[in-house]
C-alpha cells in the first residue's frame, strides 16, 4: 500500500497521529482538572446547593458543553470534586515516611494526622459530605476509599516493626484504628460541629504523648531479658 493511500484509509477510520491524540488527551485532562479544582473552590465557598454549573464553567473557562462532557450532572461533579481533594489530601502520607523508631514514627504518623485535619478544606469539605451523603451516598463511599491511602501507609509501617520483633500485633487494622481514634476524638471530630475549634501546641503534644506512650504500652514486644 502507498503512503498516500494509508494516509487515505487512515483519513476514512477517523484515525489520528499518535501526537496529535495525546496532545487532545492531555488538554482534556487540563480541563478536566481546572474543572475540578474550581469546583472545589466553588463548593467549598458556597456550598453544594447554592454552587451553580454555569458559573463553575465560567470560572473554569470552559464551554458549557465541555463542561457537561466531563461531569453531566452537578452530583457527579460534587461527588468527583471531593475525590479529587480527599486524594490530594490523603496522598500527602506517602510524601513524608516516618521514621523507623517506634515512638518517634507513632509520633510522626500523629503529627501528620493533626495537621491533615487542621486544613480547612477538608473540614468543610467533610461537613457537606455529611450533609449530603443521604441523597449522595456514593460520596461517602469515596472518601472512606480515599482514606485507606492513609491506613495502607501506617498498617504497612506497623507491620514492619511487627516484622522486626518491636511490636506484637495479631490485627493491624484494628490496632492502627485505635490509635488513630485516640486522637481523632481531640484533633479531628469536634472541628466538624465547633467552628472555632482550636487546641494549643502544648495539648497537641500532651494528646500525642499520651496516645503514643497507650499504644506502646499495649503493643510492644517485652525484649528476651523481661520476659
Amino acid at each position: 500500500m502507498t503512503q498516500a493511500k494509508r494516509r487515505s484509509t487512515a483519513g476514512a477510520r477517523g484515525d489520528q497521529p499518535d501526537g496529535v491524540l495525546q496532545y487532545q488527551q492531555r488538554v482534556s485532562a487540563e480541563k478536566r482538572s481546572t474543572i475540578l479544582e474550581v469546583a472545589i473552590e466553588m463548593f467549598l465557598e458556597n456550598g453544594y446547593e447554592s454552587s451553580r454549573m454555569d458559573a463553575i464553567g465560567d470560572r473554569a473557562g470552559v464551554s458549557y458543553a465541555t463542561l457537561y462532557k466531563h461531569f453531566p450532572s452537578k452530583d457527579l461533579l460534587f461527588i468527583e470534586a471531593v475525590d479529587h481533594l480527599i486524594l490530594q489530601l490523603f496522598s500527602r502520607w506517602k510524601e513524608h515516611p516516618a521514621p523507623s523508631d517506634v515512638e518517634a514514627g507513632l509520633y510522626a504518623i500523629g503529627r501528620a494526622l493533626y495537621e491533615l485535619v487542621s486544613d480547612a478544606r477538608l473540614v468543610a469539605t467533610m461537613r457537606m459530605v455529611v450533609a449530603q451523603v443521604r441523597n449522595l451516598p456514593d460520596v461517602g463511599r469515596r472518601f472512606q476509599q480515599a482514606k485507606h491511602l492513609f491506613g495502607d501507609v501506617t498498617d504497612n509501617w506497623i507491620s514492619k516493626r511487627v516484622e522486626e520483633g518491636v511490636l506484637s500485633i495479631d490485627n493491624v487494622q484494628l490496632a492502627r484504628t485505635e490509635f488513630i481514634g485516640m486522637l481523632s476524638e481531640a484533633f479531628f471530630y469536634p472541628r466538624l460541629t465547633v467552628v472555632d475549634y482550636s487546641i494549643s501546641d502544648a495539648q497537641v503534644a500532651e494528646i500525642l504523648d499520651s496516645a503514643v506512650a497507650t499504644f506502646v504500652a499495649r503493643y510492644r514486644q517485652p525484649k528476651s531479658g523481661n520476659r
